[in-house]
Formats: structure tokens, sequence, C-alpha cells
């Protein structure tokens, strides 16, 4: 008994009413996502943002090429396993395509067996993109996508993805983020990861702070702290389970009219604004490549790690990728000239270097 007559708090004692009927799956999972020296490949470009990107080095923004796109990044012959924990698939990919790549070995298998096989997790996109919040000036943004959310996660569960990834995003000005954009995102965050669990899907809750505008770091900080701390208390509220929780984190930089910061500090502000938002129980923290180069993006990951190795009190948790751009930019060129591969081997080049940066062990190896 305690001093004041009552029994000691049991575990028992401190667990929900109704406990997650996937708990355990959902807390072996987010830790598998931030497995040392793994982290994300983040294909999951919509149909109209996977456009620029086939447009940009020529090729026609067709289901034919989307398809073929993702065929080489995924039966790709290099050990990209053993550094990518997961993949971030859209819709099409995971519930509808198949390997059509001839000389593969994988020819005839759907997208979602292949990645199993592989020892990858599947995951998608749920959110159905930004739209303009209304009487917001400068102009902000929530996300859509909530109707039907359970249903759609229940098929993606049955399909074998164990994962999700909503994004929100956030401008950085004097006036902004506003506490409305903060409010408004964060709630649909968090309404979106109870979902999501509920389904057994782990939430990868994504609230991007934006780097276009002229701002300096500390001012980035601060819109980072800000939106943080309301998305946790949001998750809180709705009895999200974070130990089953993934945050997809932007970097901390300064706005990009005001040149590049760099990688020290990049590393420093990061870690100074999770260190005072993010609870230790989330297991994983996933960063965007954002508007970064490849060498960028690898090379400010490797400086937040360590950041994190001088002081591992100040970031209980793994820190590793979720790159998109940054694996794939090089090598869509590479594939546009008709070398799949060489495709292959770039972006598995670049998967093995952020795998090192994810443990603070880069030594600038990717061209700049």
């Amino acid at each position: 008994m305690s001093s004041h007559g009552t029994a000691p708090l049991t575990p028992q004692h401190v667990m929900p009413n109704q406990p997650l009927k996937y708990a355990a799956e959902l807390h072996k999972t987010a830790l598998a996502i931030g497995a040392s020296g793994k982290g994300l490949l983040a294909a999951d470009e919509s149909t109209g943002s996977i456009k620029k990107r086939l447009e940009g080095v020529g090729k026609e923004n067709t289901e034919d090429n989307r398809r073929e796109w993702r065929d080489l990044l995924f039966t790709a012959e290099g050990k990209y396993e053993d550094y990518v924990s997961g993949v971030i698939t859209f819709e099409e990919t995971l519930m509808k395509h198949d390997s059509q790549l001839q000389d593969s070995k994988y020819k005839g298998q759907s997208f979602v067996e292949i990645l199993k096989k592989r020892g990858v997790i599947p995951g998608i996109k749920v959110d159905k993109g930004t739209v303009v919040l209304p009487r917001t000036a400068p102009e902000e943004t929530s996300t859509q996508g909530l109707d039907g959310l359970l249903e759609r996660c229940q098929q993606y569960y049955e399909r074998g993805a164990r994962f999700t990834k909503w994004r929100t995003t956030y401008t950085v000005s004097e006036s902004t983020p506003s506490t409305q954009a903060i409010e408004a995102n964060a709630e649909a965050l968090a309404r979106y990861a109870a979902i999501s669990q509920q389904a057994g899907l782990v939430p990868i809750v994504e609230p991007e702070v934006l780097m276009a505008g002229d701002f300096n770091i500390q001012r980035s900080m601060e819109a980072h702290i800000a939106a943080y701390s309301v998305l946790f208390q949001k998750l809180a509220l709705h009895k999200v389970d974070l130990a089953g929780l993934v945050l997809k984190a932007s970097m901390v930089v300064c706005g990009d009219k005001q040149g590049k910061a760099t990688p020290e500090e990049v590393g420093e502000a990061t870690i100074h604004a999770l260190s005072k938002t993010v609870p230790p129980l989330v297991p994983t923290i996933v960063f965007l490549s954002g508007g970064f180069s490849d060498s960028e993006s690898i090379s400010y990951l490797n400086s937040i790690n360590k950041v994190k190795q001088a002081n591992p009190n100040r970031a209980p948790w793994a820190l590793t990728f979720s790159f998109g751009r940054a694996l794939q930019g090089v090598a869509m060129k590479a594939w546009a000239k008709g070398d799949i591969k060489d495709a292959q081997t770039k972006w598995v080049d670049r998967a093995k270097w952020s795998s090192a940066a994810s443990q603070g062990k880069y030594n600038g190896e990717c061209p700049s």
C-alpha cells in the first residue's frame, strides 16, 4: 500500500481501458522502421506529383512509366534491403502493380510481395493532398483525406501494408505558421493517426515546415517547435499510442532565400527542436529530404546523428531517413537515358550512404 492507503500503480493500471488490438504489432513495426542503419524510401508521389519529375527527365506521365520506374527501384539487384527498412508507396503501386521488367527474376510478382520477400515493410501514403485553409493571409494549407480513411486503411492492411503516412505543410514568415494552421493540421494528423492504428497500421505523421521563404534558422526552429508542441498535445488527446508511431520531420534550416546553413548548424538546430517537443516514447524519427540535393540531405542527416552521439540523452529516438528525391533523382535521369542497371546502382548507392549517415558514419562519398 502507498502512504495514501491505495494500491501502487502497476503497468496494467496505466494501460487504456480499451487497449489497441494491434498494439504489439504496431510497436514492433515502429521499431523496425528505425532499425540500426536502415531508413525509408519515399516512393509515394501521387500521379500529379510524379508528373513533374517524369517530365523533368523527358518521360511522359503514363501508368506504364510510373510502374516501370517503381519496378526498377523495387527489383534492383543491389542489396538495398540492407539499408532500407520500408517503402512508402502510392495506392496505384500498392494495390495494382506487379513487376514486368524483362530480365527480372521477380517478373509477374506484385510489388507488395517483392518488398516482403526482401524483408522490406510496405507502407502507403493515405492523405488526399493539401487545400487552402480559408481566411489565411499569407495563404496556408490544411490536408484532406479523413473521409473513408478507416475502410481504406483496412484494405491496405489486408493487402500487406503495415504503415501509413499523412503530410501537412507549414509556411514560415513573420506571421506564420499561424495558430489556425497549426491547430487545424495537428487535429487532422492526430485523427488520422488514431484511425491508422485502429486498422493495425503504424502512422507516420509528417508536419513539414517548408523551406521556401526569407527567414533565418532561428525562425525555422521556432516554427518547428510551435508545430510539434501542438501536434503531440493533439496526439495525446486522441489517445494515440506513441510507441506505435513514427514522426517524419523536416530538418531545421534557414529559408531558401537566405542561402544555406552548414551541416553542423542544421544538426544542432534540428536536435534542439526535437528535444524540446518529442516524447521519448516515440521510437523512430525519419527525415524528409525536401528541396535538398542528395549530398546535402545525406550530410545533414549525418550531422544530426553526430549531435545525437555527442549527447545521447538529448535524442533518445532512432534518427534516420525517409528520402524521396535524394534517393531517386540521379537514378531517374539514368533511367531516362535507357540504362536501367545504372539507375538501380545509383539509387542503391544513395541508400547505402544514407544508411551510413543514419549512424553518423558518412564520409562524403555522394557527388555534390
